[in-house]
C-alpha cells in the first residue's frame, strides 16, 4: 500500500478549542467529506488528558482498540459519556502507557468502529510536540513531587 504525504498534528480545527486540545486525522477518506480525527484534549486544568474520536455520521460507542505501531490498547467509548465537542465521542478512560505510544509511534489505527482500514490510519508525525503542549498547559498550576517524578520517568522511557 502506497502511504500518502502524512498529514501532522495540529492545534484542534474545532472553535475554542485551539489552546487544549489537538488531533490528528486520516489522509485518506472512504466518501468525499468524510474524515475521521483522533483529538487529544485537556477537559479540566489539572486533570488527565482525554481521547475524543471523531468521524461523520451518528456517535461513536463501544469497545474499540488503538493499535500504536505494534501495541494495542483497549478503551471503551460509552454511549453514557457526553461530549464537549461536536461530532465527536469521548473515551471512558485514555491509558497513559497508551498516550506515551502516541508521543514516540509513526501512526496509530482504530480498530471496531464503522471505519475500516485504510480510512483509520493515523499518521503520528509530530505528535510528540503536539500532545506535550496540551499536556503542559493541562497540568496543574503549583507541581507536585508526584508530578516532577512521573515525568522524569516518562521522559527517561525515551532515552
Amino acid at each position: 500500500m502506497a502511504t500518502a504525504q502524512a498529514t501532522s498534528w495540529t492545534s484542534a480545527k474545532i472553535p475554542g478549542e485551539q489552546n487544549r486540545a489537538v488531533q490528528g486525522c486520516a489522509d485518506d477518506a472512504q466518501n468525499p467529506g468524510d474524515w475521521f480525527c483522533i483529538v487529544i484534549r485537556c477537559d479540566r486544568p489539572g486533570s488527565p488528558l482525554s481521547l475524543y474520536v471523531s468521524a461523520p455520521g451518528p456517535d461513536i460507542h463501544g469497545d474499540v482498540k488503538l493499535i500504536v505501531d505494534e501495541q494495542s490498547f483497549s478503551v471503551s467509548l460509552p454511549a453514557s459519556l457526553k461530549s464537549p465537542l461536536p461530532l465527536s465521542s469521548r473515551a471512558e478512560a485514555l491509558p497513559y502507557a497508551a498516550l506515551d505510544a502516541m508521543k514516540a509511534g509513526s501512526a496509530i489505527s482504530v480498530q471496531g468502529l464503522q471505519v475500516q482500514a485504510p480510512y483509520n490510519r493515523i499518521s503520528l508525525e509530530n505528535s510528540r510536540k503536539a500532545i506535550e503542549r496540551v499536556e503542559w498547559a493541562c497540568e496543574a498550576p503549583y507541581p507536585g513531587p508526584t508530578r516532577f517524578w512521573r515525568r522524569i520517568v516518562r521522559r527517561l522511557r525515551f532515552l
